[in-house]
């Protein structure tokens, strides 16, 4: 078999797939399952030119040498799948109680594929219809399907409430696709949708008459202290200290992420000496948004997986400071988080104007850097890649240690953050 590299690659293929994933979610806002994305590295759809054992096997490999744990963690993926594949029977590689098979709306239901279709359903799969097409003529995959997915973009609600009866005459569950705003959701909610998709969990509600929670406000004004440009050690110290409680998720944080060192970290102080005090800065931060116990666990690792892969793209860029764009990175999320528009937020937060420009604006290099990362979230890989003028290969590898860094250290962080 050929080699494979970490962005699922045979180097033997002309072939280059990319990897990423989307949550999907249920009413209240919990992840019930990713949806994994393959696409090639020059358009925003799969390709199969040449070799279509080889490529299958790229995808299949890309996701076990990444990891399923790593990528999906206990939820089950949703894994695009077009009819070259299915009639190859390149499913039978995956686990049929880790997966759902998405049937991609370019597969007509000729007889061969419903032929298919039900002997994938014999042997255990689950099967979801992506973009579903409310034509006549694509009726006959119902019988077969667990889910449908409707496109919020693509269809007007006279469309979505005309199939939604014919749907409905199977046990399927509907799955909302491109849900941009809660109004959205709540209409979809109505109807009886049961899962969502899409970027309306990063969208603040218009709440600005609304005060803050009391430990919200605190945890704020302890991150405009510790985020403060000129912040010293003794400074940050002190800043830390004023809540105990942080200081011993932190500390058991740190001891934990920092296995390798010979001895326990036993102060603030110590800690900032041995890690930074930058790296001390973002890593209080991430112990204070885990603590936001209501708020969307999944935004954490957003968060998580968007400070370190703008780090590890700084560093590759050889950028100065990449401490910095982990930073900013993190902070993206600080409207979700706290369900204000980011300039609100920042408002209350004493940063300095390189980082409220980037997070404002995207201006400057670190803007830059985001405005990459959160492209390629949404799988517009060409204008990820002309951002910063970094291949697509170099992106995926990225990406796929950020993921794998982000479960790990947002694992410890939440652990810590429930130790009292």
């Amino acid at each position: 078999m050929a080699s494979m590299s970490l962005t699922g690659q045979s180097e033997t293929s002309t072939e280059r797939v990319l990897l990423s994933r989307q949550p999907i979610y249920d009413a209240e806002l919990r992840v019930v399952a990713y949806e994994l994305l393959f696409r090639d590295n020059e358009s925003d759809r799969a390709r199969f030119v040449d070799g279509l054992k080889a490529t299958a096997q790229v995808i299949v490999q890309g996701l076990m040498e990444i990891g399923m744990d790593d990528m999906v963690g206990k939820h089950r993926a949703f894994i695009n799948f077009e009819r070259k594949l299915l009639t190859g029977k390149y499913y039978e590689a995956l686990p049929a109680d880790r997966v759902v098979l998405e049937i991609l709306e370019s597969v007509k239901p000729d007889p061969d594929v419903l032929k298919i279709l039900a002997k994938i359903r014999q042997q255990g799969y689950l099967i979801a219809l992506d973009d579903f097409v409310c034509s006549e003529e694509y009726f006959p995959l119902l019988p077969f399907a667990n889910y449908v997915k409707l496109d919020m973009l693509a269809n007007d609600w006279d469309e979505i409430d005309r199939v939604i009866p014919i749907i409905r005459q199977y046990p399927i569950e509907l799955v909302a696709e491109k849900v941009e705003t809660r109004e959205q959701m709540e209409r979809c909610k109505e109807r009886g949708f049961k899962y969502f998709q899409g970027y309306f969990f990063c969208r603040p509600q218009n709440v600005s008459g609304k005060p803050l929670p009391a430990n919200r406000l605190s945890m704020l004004r302890l991150l405009t202290q510790m985020n403060k440009p000129d912040i010293r050690i003794q400074e940050l110290e002190q800043t830390i200290s004023q809540d105990a409680s942080l200081s011993y998720k932190l500390l058991r944080y740190i001891n934990s992420a920092m296995c390798s060192l010979d001895r326990q970290v036993s102060s603030i102080r110590h800690a900032t000496i041995m890690v930074g005090l930058q790296k001390m800065r973002v890593w209080a931060s991430l112990i204070v948004f885990s603590g936001f116990g209501e708020a969307s666990q999944e935004l954490i690792v957003v968060g998580a997986i968007r400070a370190r892969m703008s780090e590890l793209l700084a560093i590759h860029l050889r950028m100065p400071f990449p401490e910095r764009y982990f930073l900013v990175g993190l902070f993206s999320i600080l409207d979700a988080i706290l369900d204000r528009p980011m300039e609100m937020v920042l408002s209350m937060l004493s940063l300095s104007s390189e980082v409220t420009a980037a997070l404002l604006h995207h201006e400057g290099d670190l803007g830059t850097v985001l405005r990459c990362v959160q492209a390629f979230e949404r799988r517009e890989w060409f204008e990820a890649q002309e951002t910063v003028q970094v291949d697509q290969e170099c992106l995926e590898k990225i990406y796929a240690e950020a993921l794998t860094w982000s479960n790990g250290l947002v694992g410890l962080a939440r652990r810590s953050s429930t130790s009292v």
